[in-house]
């Protein structure tokens, strides 16, 4: 298969993603909260640098218009935010593994919600996966106690999931919306800043400067992977998109386990184990079926 600049975009994206536990480690002594705040405020600038680059201002005016698109935004900012805030808890806590099961679920949450809420049509050889992903999530509720239960990897892949249905009956760019979710989000996480013990600035007073200036760029960071992304999956079938973005809970696994060495417990290694079978029966289903819907397309 040759590899296109779409194949290479996306790769990218799915990496950078799978790689950001290393970049969040940098400020173990910054609590999640304020980092999240910070995320939130530079991808905020970010994104307005790039609007007003572009021209395209004008977008959040005929958004804020539309009642509609303006409150699924405002719903959808929420989500991705509360995302945002769990997965650099988790990584402050130590427990980017569980951090990278949440997205290893989330195409499977995908499916079973789509099932759920859209009534979509289920073939009989996906329950499998999703059966085993339920038993894998059933299993680590039997085998622990309240307080080890994974509650960050099943509020990811919940709250990732849900923001996607959101976005999929929103008619707006992937920039326009990012940019109004953070212009939505931002003024009361300010407001919380200026009531609250720290402020943008008391944080940047206590870090040395290259943890300054790494902690700026985490606008740019963030809007990298979904220029990218958004790049790559105009260009790319959604069955080689969906393969490529396992980089990204796979890398977050190895670091997790051989970087930040993580402790791998036998229960957590099944849970795991039932997960990436249930992954290889759903990604191997849907190729399946979608080549020789291929061929039926080719012979009509």
């Amino acid at each position: 298969m040759k590899i296109s600049k779409a194949h290479l975009a996306a790769m990218l994206a799915f990496s950078m993603w799978g790689t950001f536990p290393l970049y969040w480690k940098i400020f173990h002594d910054v609590s999640a909260w304020d980092l999240f705040a910070h995320r939130l405020l530079w991808s905020f600038v970010t994104l307005m640098i790039i609007l007003v680059f572009t021209k395209k201002t004008g977008s959040l005016k005929e958004i804020w218009k539309q009642k509609r698109t303006r409150n699924m935004l405002m719903m959808s900012a929420i989500l991705i935010s509360s995302n945002w805030l769990l997965y650099i808890y988790a990584v402050n806590v130590g427990k980017v593994l569980e951090a990278s099961m949440g997205y290893f679920l989330n195409p499977l949450i995908n499916v079973f919600m789509g099932w759920l809420i859209l009534k979509e049509k289920l073939r009989p050889t996906q329950w499998p996966a999703i059966t085993l992903a339920l038993i894998s999530i059933v299993m680590m509720a039997l085998q622990t106690d309240l307080q080890n239960f994974p509650w960050i990897a099943i509020a990811l892949s919940l709250t990732f999931a849900m923001y996607g249905l959101l976005r999929k009956f929103t008619n707006v760019g992937s920039l326009e919306g990012l940019t109004f979710e953070t212009c939505f989000m931002i003024l009361p996480i300010l407001a919380i800043w200026h009531f609250g013990p720290t402020t943008p600035f008391t944080i940047l007073g206590v870090l040395p400067g290259w943890q300054i200036g790494t902690l700026l760029l985490s606008g740019l960071v963030t809007c990298i992977p979904l220029v990218l992304f958004a790049y790559s999956a105009r260009r790319l079938q959604l069955q080689t998109l969906g393969f490529i973005q396992y980089l990204s809970p796979s890398l977050k696994f190895l670091c997790g386990l051989l970087v930040l060495h993580e402790p791998l417990s036998p229960d957590k290694l099944n849970a795991f184990l039932l997960i990436w079978v249930a992954l290889a029966w759903y990604t191997t289903e849907s190729y399946y079926f979608m080549q020789k819907n291929k061929k039926v397309a080719a012979v009509s």
